[in-house]
């Protein structure tokens, strides 16, 4: 799902301004006195700790079949990684599946359309897990009615499922890549090519959800994404709000992630030196002609790699295609991990808030969409990425249930 400034990689952040002697410490530590500075991390792993990745590897051990459902379905791609969901499990045999209005984005998502679209992700994980038990799920949409389109869906009742009699359902064929997929934001190889059939697969399983797809691949067609794109990103950045909205998310260090389990978790020995030595404040904005902009832009050179561009539409953008574009996406990703392909989401260019209007409209026309008309739910790049994906923090599942 959607991913934020600055992502879960290595940021490089310069306070300003600085005494000398200090300008002349960090100059240092960028140039090559950094072994010395994190010699009190020498052998560490930025792999996160094992406590928050858990949930990844046991949730086939519970024999209840909601719950076995729930611990599957909490493993779905989210904006921001806030797992914006609670599971209702009072009345038996049934899962109320309810967004939780304590994990919004109100700055980056001003709409909660972002948000939806990680609840139509966890809902179809939900139905999938259950086929994989013999259990076919009714699905009851906003069975309260949708929020309003300019209101965040605070505590809206996203779904209804109905758990119905054994034997009702066969095993999905993508069920066993949910453990397998991840999302990779590192770089990727673009000198190689998508497998043959997999655009196509992709689009049967956006029109299954009464949407539409493609893939733009090639410099030509690529170029103006990339363009695009990384406009969005700067924007994002140096607007304050949508920048500390994120800044209030970053959990660097293990202990941090450990105990969050959420938001965008940072880990690499050199950021929890730089940020344990106070010389990297997620919380200063970055400022255009400033070192501190460069640097964060910096890290968007590996998100213009890869083999091409993957959208999403949909022909207007209701609450219930919100949700629709969250399941079609999720079954997308769990396509391409089959057959050995990574996806990484951008969703800058795609978010609400005023000062993006520009990139907004822009990567619409781009993908062949007429803003206003149909709505780009999801753009992904997709390829092959150069380093192995690791599983994202999740909170337990306990946390979750309402009983």
């Amino acid at each position: 799902m959607p991913v934020s400034p600055p992502p879960a990689g290595q940021p490089r952040l310069d306070p300003a301004p600085l005494p000398l002697p200090r300008r002349r410490f960090i100059h240092l530590l960028g140039g090559g006195a950094v072994l010395a500075a994190t010699g009190p991390l020498a052998g560490c792993s930025s792999a996160f700790p094992e406590e928050a990745v858990g949930p990844w590897r046991e949730p086939s051990a519970h024999t209840d079949p909601r719950r076995f459902m729930l611990a599957h379905a909490l493993l779905a791609p989210n904006p921001h990684n806030r797992q914006p969901w609670i599971a209702d499990l009072r009345d038996p045999g049934v899962i109320h599946l309810i967004c939780d209005g304590e994990r919004l984005l109100p700055e980056t998502d001003p709409y909660g359309r972002q948000i939806l679209i990680g609840c139509g992700a966890f809902l179809e994980l939900a139905v999938m897990a259950g086929a994989q038990r013999g259990l076919r799920v009714d699905v009851r949409l906003l069975p309260d009615g949708a929020p309003a389109s300019a209101a965040l869906p605070r505590g809206t009742r996203i779904a209804t499922l109905t758990l119905a009699a054994q034997g009702s359902a066969a095993p999905d064929s993508l069920f066993p890549q949910i453990l397998r997929r991840h999302t990779a934001k590192s770089a990727y190889d673009s000198t190689r090519t998508l497998p043959d059939g997999l655009s196509a697969e992709w689009q049967a399983t956006a029109r299954q959800f009464g949407l539409s797809s493609g893939v733009l691949s090639g410099d030509a067609a690529m170029a103006p994404i990339r363009r695009i794109t990384r406009e969005a990103y700067e924007i994002e950045a140096v607007t304050p709000a949508t920048w500390l909205e994120s800044a209030r998310l970053m959990r660097i260090g293990p202990q941090a992630i450990a105990t969050h389990r959420d938001g965008i978790s940072m880990n690499s020995p050199f950021v929890r030196v730089l940020h344990g030595l106070g010389f990297f404040d997620p919380m200063e904005v970055p400022q255009r002609g400033q070192s501190s902009l460069a640097r964060v832009m910096d890290r968007w050179d590996a998100f213009e790699t890869g083999s091409g561009y993957l959208w999403l539409g949909s022909p207007g953008n209701d609450r219930g295609m919100q949700i629709a574009a969250g399941r079609a996406y999720v079954r997308m990703h769990l396509q391409a991990t089959a057959r050995g392909v990574d996806m990484h989401p951008l969703s800058q260019a795609l978010q609400e808030f005023a000062a993006m209007k520009g990139p907004y409209d822009a990567i619409h026309r781009a993908v062949g969409l007429q803003p206003g008309v149909a709505t780009l739910q999801m753009l992904s790049r997709v390829g092959y990425a150069k380093a192995a994906a690791s599983p994202t923090p999740r909170r337990e599942l306990a946390t979750i249930i309402r009983t």
